[in-house]
């Protein structure tokens, strides 16, 4: 039942943000319509094409500053939520970035609006979980209850939303999960009939691979798909670190942007916003190279400028558009090489509509890190399964190339950038948040410099420890040993020796707040069963004693960390 109400609010939440966008594009330019934006765009006046998208920015800009971090927030972020956070968002963040994407999107910033759809329905099913007071497990099968419907209702594709949101958001796939997804989902596109229609987005003719062999070049592509989706994580913080150069504040900088994308759109109004036009000719073979290329070229522009400069959106939609105009760019090369050596590629080549939906495969797999989630949003929205093979081939090479790298998909460098890496996997990101606090135990010998070994180790004896910490008159840390180390020190320098020199060094230890995943790599790194801890002095490098973390109270804090994530995951114990 939850499921099913959450289908029907984030439905409608998503439609209101379709609507939203064609509101603020008929406020800016007069009239409004998502499929025909460029036309609306040719016939207006050059001086409103640049006002709009700059005035839009600046309420963009001003709008991020009422967002937590001062940003957009999007998949990355529910990501995160579902990982570490139990499936807990802040509601005011997602009300925030649905305005911030709705003028985004409305006054003409070339990204997507799936991104926003998917914040928008986890805000909304991670409010109604903690109203409800849902235990960890519920509130995770309802946030991938919100972004399947969000996913859904954007793009009439219900079993790619699904499995997207199993795959990306939620992490794992169980009945206990599955089934409630799946109604989410099926009720959102009851809605969207109801308000759109369940026709395809981009609607292509009958297609396929004309030989086998032809795979390879579609193999091929699939890797220029993800140097695209690379090329794009790599100049995103290069344009963020041109505006701190230049000392631009961060709430101007989408108006800025916006400047220069309203410029650019005046010569090639196809660029702006989503880009429905430009992807549907492309499907269609109606583009020439040249311009395949020249909207290829501009529109990666206009999209890493608007990432990097604060407007909120989504990659699904630039994926979609570049991927389009890829593979239109990589069949004319084949074409044009094959009249170089005298070959009739024409004849042995799928259509130049088959290659723009591979491409679109390439460049969305690589972006979105969520291979099976692509491969069925594209049949879902061309509605042409014939090109089957050629799209499952490059999503495949395109995610596998993606992890050569230090990021697998544009949302974990998000995530990475704010040293989130759920790359390693739920278990230890929990490890890294999970601090050594309520570990620390004052089993062990305080000790000072004059201790020979023997005194010590009578003194280790009479008192029944196995660790001795040296400290100084202030209590800070001087050093530590174990028993063994002590003992083999003796067997070598003589119980006379003066104890301390036994020791490992002061800046062996951890504080209270260090998580057990650093602990442990930190212990390991000394081959020892214990490790001190001290407290964060603003005098001395060197902060008192607070006691020491032995390793297997660091490995039963595992356990339990990873005990607990499974119950909440699969309700098991």
């Amino acid at each position: 039942m939850l499921a099913a109400l959450i289908g029907v609010v984030v439905g409608v939440a998503t439609i209101g943000l379709i609507e939203l966008i064609r509101f603020v594009q008929t406020v800016g330019y007069g009239e409004g319509s998502e499929t025909h934006y460029a036309e609306i765009i040719s016939r207006a006046p050059a001086w409103k094409v640049i006002l709009v998208p700059t005035l839009g920015g600046l309420v963009v800009g001003l709008l991020m500053q009422l967002l937590p971090e001062k940003r957009y927030h999007g998949i990355a972020d529910v990501m995160e939520a579902c990982a570490l956070n139990s499936a807990r968002m802040p509601a005011r963040s997602g009300i925030a970035a649905a305005l911030a994407a709705g003028v985004s999107l409305g006054v003409g910033a070339p990204l997507g609006r799936e991104g926003p759809a998917v914040h928008i329905g986890a805000s909304i099913s991670a409010w109604l979980a903690e109203r409800l007071r849902l235990d960890h497990r519920q509130s995770l099968a309802l946030l991938g209850c919100g972004a399947s419907a969000a996913v859904a209702a954007s793009f009439n594709a219900p079993v790619a939303a699904v499995i997207f949101a199993l795959e990306v958001i939620v992490g794992y796939f169980t009945l206990r999960v599955f089934a409630p997804v799946v109604i989410a989902a099926m009720l959102a596109m009851v809605v969207r009939e109801y308000f759109i229609g369940s026709e395809a987005l981009f609607p292509i003719p009958e297609n396929g691979i004309a030989t086998l062999w032809e795979l390879a070049v579609l193999a091929i592509l699939g890797v220029l798909g993800a140097g695209l989706a690379k090329s794009i994580i790599m100049l995103v913080p290069r344009v963020e670190q041109l505006w701190t150069r230049m000392h631009v504040p961060g709430w101007l900088r989408p108006a800025c942007a916006g400047l220069v994308i309203g410029i650019l759109a005046i010569q090639v109004p196809m660029i702006m916003s989503v880009g429905f036009e430009a992807t549907l000719a492309a499907l269609s073979g109606s583009l020439g190279p040249g311009v395949l290329a020249l909207l290829l070229a501009v529109k990666l522009f206009a999209v890493v400028l608007a990432l990097g400069s604060g407007f909120a959106g989504g990659v699904f939609g630039p994926a979609i558009y570049l991927g389009a105009m890829l593979g239109g760019v990589w069949w004319y090369t084949l074409v044009m090489l094959g009249s170089v050596f005298g070959w009739p590629m024409t004849e042995v080549l799928a259509g130049q509509s088959l290659y723009a939906v591979v491409g679109m495969a390439a460049v969305s797999s690589a972006l979105l890190g969520a291979p099976i989630s692509t491969i069925l949003i594209v049949f879902e929205l061309t509605r042409e399964y014939g090109v089957t093979l050629g799209v499952m081939t490059a999503a495949a090479v395109a995610s596998t190339v993606m992890q050569f790298g230090q990021h697998g998909s544009y949302f974990r460098w998000q995530l990475a950038r704010r040293n989130v890496d759920i790359r390693r996997g739920r278990d230890i990101s929990l490890l890294s948040r999970e601090p050594c606090e309520n570990l620390v135990s004052q089993m062990y010998a305080q000790a000072d410099v004059t201790l020979t070994v023997g005194e010590l180790e009578a003194r280790m004896g009479s008192e029944r420890r196995r660790v001795a910490v040296f400290v100084d008159e202030q209590q800070r840390l001087l050093g530590s040993v174990n028993l063994s180390g002590l003992i083999a020190h003796a067997i070598e320098h003589g119980m006379d020796s003066p104890a301390v020199a036994a020791a490992i060094g002061d800046d062996y230890a951890i504080y209270p707040s260090t998580d057990i995943l650093s602990a442990v790599q930190t212990m390991a790194e000394q081959q020892l069963e214990f490790i001190p801890v001290t407290q964060k002095s603003t005098q001395d490098s060197r902060g008192s004693v607070a006691g020491v973390v032995f390793k297997s109270d660091l490995l039963g804090a595992h356990y339990d960390v990873i005990k607990r994530a499974r119950e909440h995951e699969f309700g098991i114990t």
